[in-house]
């Protein structure tokens, strides 16, 4: 009688013991999944916008201030998605005779501007930089982007993006680098005005 008795403590000690033993095991593979799940926290890279120079032809210079502010997102009408753009590192000139209002992103540099007309009558601005003339074209002003007005058809193998505000169509075309001194300064500036290209308006 006394040995059934022990045998029964000894099976409900084992059962004890091993509830314990599964809800320990249990216990720590939770913790074992919860620490490998968790991520820690990524940190975000701040850049810092440098100043740079619009000029006309003549006299007129516009300065940019250094500063920093939240992202922002715009799509092209060709419903490509355009780069995130910090609106503190973007610049705007006023082209006037052709009543517009073009971005771009600050940092390539300083240049100038000409409006001029096509062959067909159309407006179109031309934006320069002495950095980018070179020895390699005749009479080579450093041209380095310009903006049509209603691109012809002959001039739309040209556009490397395009843009309609209200019932005019206007389009970037972006020189090769054919004549110039400098193909990495001239990919800085194209870059510039590219990326900014879709915040193009009419003038308030």
């Amino acid at each position: 009688m006394v040995r059934k008795k022990d045998k029964r403590k000894l099976i409900l000690l084992l059962s004890v013991l091993g509830v314990l033993l599964v809800a320990i095991v249990t216990v720590a593979i939770i913790k074992a999944v919860n620490s490998g799940s968790s991520n820690g926290q990524s940190e975000s890279d701040q850049t810092s916008s440098t100043s740079d120079t619009a000029q006309k032809p003549g006299t007129t210079t516009e300065e940019s201030s250094e500063a920093q502010g939240g992202a922002t997102q715009s799509t092209s009408p060709d419903t490509e998605e355009s780069p995130v753009i910090d609106p503190a590192t973007v610049n705007t000139i006023d082209i006037e005779p052709m009543d517009i209002t073009v971005s771009y992103v600050k940092g390539a540099g300083g240049f100038e501007y000409e409006v001029l007309r096509t062959p067909n009558g159309s407006q179109y601005v031309e934006f320069r930089s002495p950095e980018l003339v070179g020895t390699k074209c005749t009479d080579d002003q450093g041209a380095f982007a310009s903006i049509l007005e209603n691109p012809s058809s002959s001039e739309g193998s040209t556009i490397a993006k395009s843009v309609t505000v209200g019932d005019i169509q206007y389009g970037l075309s972006l020189a090769a680098a054919n004549c110039t001194s400098n193909a990495e300064k001239l990919q800085k500036y194209q870059q510039s005005f590219n990326d900014a290209f879709s915040l193009l308006k009419k003038r308030d």
